[in-house]
């Protein structure tokens, strides 16, 4: 049986920051690197998103700090939905792979924002 492997621009990532300045950046960053980008500015919009049985991510990348619900609170919920999707998270504070929640959860790997540019290619290619 051969397994197909899928181009950059047939993979689908949802970018979740409630800082809409760094949703767009974090959008166009990964569109750059010929992936398809859908940025949303909120936890509630990408749980929403998630659960719209149309909508196909192969990766979610989220803010951890969100008003509504934490970053590690959506992967919970995107794990019921969708537990084959990774997740990494991103935040300004310095969080580990330990946080409580996280073993219920798909997340891959934990990122500051400022190691956003440096670091997320290189687990784009190692996740999807």
């Amino acid at each position: 049986m051969a397994t197909v492997q899928l181009q950059k621009e047939e993979k689908r990532i949802l970018y979740v920051d409630d800082e809409e300045g760094l949703a767009l950046l974090g959008q166009e960053f990964l569109g750059d690197l010929g992936y398809e980008v859908v940025s949303l500015f909120g936890s509630k919009e990408a749980l929403a998103e998630f659960e719209n049985s149309d909508s196909q991510f192969d990766m979610l990348v989220t803010d951890e700090s969100m008003p509504y619900m934490s970053g590690i609170e959506l992967a919970q919920k995107v794990y019921q939905l969708s537990p084959q999707t990774p997740v990494i998270l991103c935040s300004g504070h310095l969080l580990t792979m330990e946080e409580p929640g996280m073993e219920r959860t798909n997340i891959v790997a934990v990122l500051l924002k400022t190691d956003v540019c440096l670091k997320l290619p290189d687990l784009l290619e190692k996740y999807l």
